[in-house]
């Protein structure tokens, strides 16, 4: 198992970047890895200071004997996704729901549309499987609550941090019926990509 953090490089500055440098820390002391800071320094030194021009995906990881590497590519624009309902596996670890790891079987799809939108098994509405959902209701923008159910996004944390978004849950049969009637817009929210809108596709088992 290693631990990793996808982050947004933009012009030479990683955005965002207490966040995660803060969340694989505290990634490693939960999960016993070891956490070299220097280490991270100069992964992040090296980085802003090569690709200090365009927009790039990074990507940091770190394994149990905090050995960290790290892989760089282009963002390609994607200006909107599509996302399907799918229930989360009751039996997914508790270790990897909140910490971003390379144990990922409980976000795998068929990827008939760019994402799952995932929920529990009391239906409450939990997290895409590549970033946080951030949803409006009239002039209230929300995120589930955190019970050690889903991860803590660093774009999510800095947003509730702000007081620009608020912790508010909703289950899945009022999820569907409000997104069906226009009540509700719903969005991605990741670090990487930062805030892009979804457009849910429903099946006739969630209706």
């Amino acid at each position: 198992m290693e631990l990793f953090e996808t982050m947004r490089l933009e012009n030479g500055m990683i955005k965002r970047l207490t966040y995660h440098f803060e969340r694989m820390m505290r990634g490693s002391v939960d999960l016993g890895f070891d956490f070299s800071v220097q280490q991270w320094n100069q992964i992040i030194d090296e980085l802003q200071s090569r690709y200090d021009k365009g927009v790039w995906r990074v990507k940091v990881t770190n394994d149990q004997q905090g050995e960290m590497h790290y892989t760089i590519a282009e963002l390609p624009d994607k200006v909107e996704f599509t996302a399907k309902l799918q229930q989360i596996d009751p039996q997914t670890p508790v270790e990897e729901r909140v910490h971003k790891t390379s144990h990922r079987d409980h976000l795998q799809h068929d990827h008939q549309t760019d994402l799952v939108l995932l929920y529990d098994e009391k239906g409450k509405i939990l997290e895409f499987d590549i970033g946080n959902i951030l949803m409006k209701k009239d002039d209230c923008y929300f995120t589930p609550t955190y019970d050690t159910d889903l991860l803590q996004g660093c774009m999510r944390q800095m947003l509730l941090d702000e007081g620009r978004i608020e912790a508010q849950d909703i289950n899945v049969s009022d999820f569907v019926q409000a997104f069906k009637h226009g009540e509700l817009r719903t969005y991605l929210i990741n670090s990487l990509r930062e805030v892009v809108p979804v457009e849910m596709k429903f099946e006739t088992s969630d209706e």
